[in-house]
């Protein structure tokens, strides 16, 4: 796992067995949405290597878009979380928190992810 993998992963708040990713996503979506509301699960499949390169260019304009489009505004993306999986295991991130640091290793500030990547 290269160094980058490992920054991502360590935003982790749960994590679970892949095999058994379903169970594992509603039992978040619970958690992190409560009675009142339902979460969000956004999925990433992570490549074997690139990692930043492929979550700045493929991921970030994707999840940007996704987020603004549904009201999930930058910077708080409330209600979205990642369900990422790498390996065997499904590591749950606060989009939030992965936005965040996208934002660090991209050099864009919010203001920038959204003009550049939010809907039109």
């Amino acid at each position: 796992m290269d160094a980058d993998t490992e920054v991502l992963l360590r935003l982790a708040f749960d994590r679970a067995p892949a095999n058994q990713a379903n169970q594992a996503i509603h039992r978040v979506r619970e958690e992190v949405g409560g009675e009142s509301a339902y979460a969000t699960s956004y999925e990433i499949l992570l490549p074997d290597g690139n990692v930043r390169a492929w979550l700045l260019d493929y991921q970030l304009p994707r999840l940007v878009d996704y987020l603004e489009s549904r009201g999930a505004k930058l910077p708080h993306c409330g209600g979205v979380f990642l369900s990422v999986f790498s390996g065997d295991t499904l590591h749950f991130i606060h989009a939030r928190d992965a936005v965040a640091l996208f934002s660090q290793w991209s050099g864009l500030s919010f203001d920038e992810l959204r003009k550049r990547y939010g809907p039109r």
